[in-house]
C-alpha cells in the first residue's frame, strides 16, 4: 500500500496540464485506487488500478470506458475481481466550490461485465457476468495542472457466480486534446494569451477596442487609438495622447497641449484663472485691488482709496501741495553757491509737513547751473545744490527713499542766457512729483 501511495504522489506532482473537459480538450484520462463492497464480502481494500477514458461529445455529455481490478473475500474465498464498463457521463453545469476548491460534480450510467474468481477477461468465462451500473463523482480542480477525483457507483448483477457491488474510486484525472484553453481557434502552443479568447491575427490575444493593437500592448485597451499614441486616442490632434494631455479636447499654439484663453502667458492647465488676465507670479489671476483703481494692492500706496497709476494708486495731487509747488517749486541760488538761506529753509520745512501728510507722494529734486564756468564744475555744483535741498528735507523727517535727487549741470537751462537777470535763474533746484517711484 505504501508503494501505491508513493506512485499517486508522483503522478500528482508530474501530471500534465488539466482543464475542464470541453470541445477543445475532449479527452479525459483517470487513474486511481478502488474498493469493492460486494454482497457477502468480508473485507474491503483499496487497490490499483482503476482506469478511465472518456471523450466529450456535446452539452456536458461524454462517453467512455472504465476498468478496475481488485481482490475480494466472499464466503471465505479469496477472489480476483475485474470489471469493464461503457458509460455515458453528464457533468453538472455551473460553478461549484467545496471547502474553497473548484469542483465539477457529475453523474454517469453504463453497462459492462464483471468477473469474480478468474483472471481471464474473455467474454465467455464462466465467472463473467453482465449488468448495468450508475453512479456519481466529483472532480476537484486543485490547480491548473491537477484534479483530484472521487466517485461512487453501484453495479447490479443477478447471474450465477456474480455479486452486485458498490465501488468507490479515488484518484486523479487529466484531459488532453488539441489544447485551445480559451476556445479562440488558436492552439495554446501558438497562443500568446492562452487564457483569454482573442484574434487569430493577433496570435490569440484580445483587442477590446478594435484598434489593431492587442490589449497587453495597448495603453488604452478600451479606447481605440493609434500605434504612435501607444493605442490611445488623441482627441484634439495636438500630438499628445489623451491620458497624457492635460487638455485632451482643446489644443494650444506653438505645440502647446493646452490653449491660453486669457493670453496672460500661462496655458489654461497651469492658470488658476484661465479666463482672467493675470501675472504668472499670482498663478494667472488678477492681483487684489481693494479700491478697484487698477493698481494692485502690492503696488498701491493708497490701497483703500481710489487713485491713479501716475500717483501709485493714490488720489490726484492734493490742492495744498499743488499750490505749494506752483509757488515754491524752484529754489534759486547765488553765483557759485549751493547754500540755502533761512527763507528757503522755512519753505522746505513747510514742504516737509505736506509730505508727512501725503506719504504716497515722492519728489524729484533736480539741480541746475548757469552757463558760466566749466561744464564739469557746473555739473558738480548742480549736484551740491540738489543735495543741499534733499538734506534739508531729510533733516525735517522725510525718508531718503522718497527723494530722488538728480544733477543736470548747465545742460537743461529753463531761462535765457541773456540778459543776466534771466541767466541767474538757471542757478536753481527744481522740485516736482516723482511719478516713477
Amino acid at each position: 500500500m505504501k508503494n501505491q501511495l508513493t506512485a499517486v504522489v508522483l503522478i500528482l506532482c508530474f501530471s500534465s496540464s488539466i482543464y475542464s473537459q470541453t470541445e477543445e480538450n475532449p479527452w479525459l484520462f483517470g487513474l486511481g485506487f478502488n474498493s469493492i463492497n460486494a454482497e457477502n464480502s468480508e473485507s474491503t481494500n483499496y487497490k490499483l488500478p482503476s482506469l478511465s477514458l472518456s471523450r466529450y461529445i456535446f452539452d456536458n455529455f461524454s462517453v467512455g470506458i472504465n476498468y478496475s481490478e481488485n481482490d475480494v473475500r466472499i464466503s471465505n474465498q479469496d477472489l480476483y475481481y475485474y470489471s469493464i464498463d461503457g458509460i455515458i457521463k453528464y457533468t453538472i453545469p455551473g460553478e461549484s466550490k467545496i471547502l474553497g476548491v473548484d469542483a465539477d460534480p457529475y453523474l454517469f450510467a453504463g453497462y459492462g461485465l464483471s468477473n469474480y474468481g478468474e483472471s481471464d477477461v474473455s467474454f465467455g468465462s464462466l465467472n463473467t457476468s453482465y449488468g448495468p451500473s450508475f453512479g456519481a463523482g466529483i472532480n476537484f480542480q486543485l490547480s491548473k495542472n491537477i484534479a483530484l477525483n472521487t466517485g461512487l457507483s453501484y453495479k447490479s448483477l443477478d447471474e450465477k457466480n456474480a455479486y452486485s457491488n458498490l465501488q468507490h474510486v479515488v484518484g486523479i484525472k487529466f484531459n488532453f486534446g488539441k489544447g485551445d484553453s480559451d476556445g479562440d481557434g488558436v492552439p495554446d502552443k501558438k497562443d500568446h494569451c492562452p487564457d483569454l479568447p482573442g484574434l487569430i491575427e493577433l496570435n490569440g490575444c484580445p483587442d477590446s477596442d478594435g484598434d489593431g493593437i492587442k490589449d497587453e500592448d495597448d495603453q488604452c485597451p478600451y479606447l481605440p487609438g493609434s500605434i504612435s499614441m501607444g493605442g490611445c486616442p488623441d482627441s484634439d490632434g495636438d500630438g499628445v495622447s489623451d491620458p497624457n494631455d492635460p487638455c485632451p479636447n482643446s489644443s494650444g499654439l506653438n505645440g502647446q497641449p493646452c490653449p491660453d484663453s486669457d493670453g496672460d502667458g500661462l496655458t489654461d492647465d497651469l492658470d488658476n484663472c484661465p479666463n482672467e488676465f493675470g501675472p504668472k507670479s499670482n498663478g494667472g489671476c488678477k492681483l487684489p485691488d481693494l479700491d478697484n483703481d487698477g493698481v494692485p494692492n502690492t503696488l498701491d500706496r493708497c490701497p483703500n482709496e481710489p487713485g491713479s497709476e501716475e500717483l501709485n494708486g493714490c488720489p490726484s495731487l492734493p490742492e495744498s501741495l499743488s499750490s505749494y509747488l506752483n509757488s515754491y517749486s524752484e529754489i534759486f541760488f547765488d553765483f557759485d553757491s549751493f547754500k540755502l538761506n533761512s527763507e528757503q529753509k522755512m519753505n522746505l520745512t513747510n514742504l516737509s509737513e505736506l509730505l508727512k501728510k501725503y506719504e504716497h507722494i515722492d519728489l524729484n529734486i533736480d539741480g541746475h547751473a548757469s552757463y558760466e564756468g566749466e561744464s564739469d564744475y557746473n555739473m558738480l555744483l548742480s549736484e551740491k545744490r540738489s543735495k543741499s535741498v534733499k538734506e534739508s528735507l531729510i533733516s525735517d523727517g522725510i525718508q531718503d527713499n522718497r527723494l530722488n535727487n538728480r544733477s543736470f549741470g548747465e545742460n537743461d537751462p529753463n531761462y535765457a542766457n541773456l540778459p543776466i537777470s534771466e541767466r541767474k535763474k538757471n542757478r536753481r533746484v527744481k522740485i516736482s512729483v516723482n511719478k516713477d517711484l
